[in-house]
């Protein structure tokens, strides 16, 4: 098998490593973006979902780097995520997160894998945004996850066509016609004005009642006595008039005669 220069040096690095301890495990990476597939252009091709500047992931071992890898995002979350080899020992090493300075063009969706016909990408000049360290106990996985670091540039290929116009809006109903204010003075009916007459017959009406009512005399009620009827002692409760002078009996002889 003919393996590239510095593939082989990387083979003979895990070769050292698997000696000194285990066999080297794919360690998952955590946190990497989601970058959905998307369309473009207007025939609306479909193309696959990636990072429009991919990250670069480097372990070192004491300077020497022992695993690389180009991160270009998950499309969705049911995709593999991608992973690190890292040997299963006690060990600590160095992380460098860089991002390529070129874009990546979008590829395909129908493209059932990489062919040779398929341009290699250049990433051109990473530049290292952040550096971790790693901890690495051996027989515990868990130690070898790597926890992925936000680039500065975290945008995805997004779809380029035009959104679509809203469809216009239907017309306006015409408006009903505005309909004249009731003519309150030809509705309405006049108040009637008081009768000067009838209202002075009601008053004449009443003065004679009143007289009348003053004038009438109650019925069973004694006439009011009169000067010519009274007699002379007054009527009861009356003192008695003395008699006339002159006026005794005519048949009465004065005494003493």
């Amino acid at each position: 098998m003919n393996l590239r220069p510095g593939a082989r040096a990387l083979a003979l690095l895990f070769l050292s490593i698997a000696a000194c301890g285990g066999p080297p495990t794919p360690s998952p990476l955590e946190g990497e973006p989601i970058c959905p597939d998307f369309e473009i252009g207007a025939t609306r091709a479909p193309m696959r979902g990636s990072l429009r500047f991919p990250v670069t992931l480097t372990v070192l071992d004491d300077g020497d780097p022992i695993s690389r890898a180009t991160i270009t995002g998950r499309r969705s979350s049911e995709s593999p995520a991608t992973r690190i080899l890292l040997a299963d020992q006690d060990a600590e090493y160095e992380i460098q997160w860089a991002q390529c300075e070129n874009q990546r063009a979008p590829r395909a969706r129908t493209l059932a894998h990489e062919t040779r016909d398929t341009a290699e990408y250049a990433c051109g000049n990473a530049a290292v945004y952040k550096t971790d360290k790693l901890v690495t106990r051996k027989g515990d996985a868990a130690s070898r996850t790597i926890h992925f670091a936000a680039p500065p540039k975290p945008e995805c290929w997004e779809s380029e066509i035009p959104a679509a116009e809203p469809p216009p809006a239907p017309p306006a109903p015409p408006a009903a016609p505005e309909q004249p204010p009731p003519d309150a003075g030809a509705d309405a009916e006049p108040a009637a004005a008081p009768d000067a007459g009838a209202a002075g017959t009601g008053a004449a009406k009443a003065g004679a009642t009143g007289a009348g009512t003053a004038g009438a005399r109650p019925a069973g009620a004694t006439a009011a006595p009169t000067d010519a009827g009274v007699p002379r002692d007054g009527g009861a409760g009356s003192p008695a008039r003395p008699p006339s002078a002159g006026g005794g009996d005519v048949g009465t002889p004065p005494q003493g005669s």
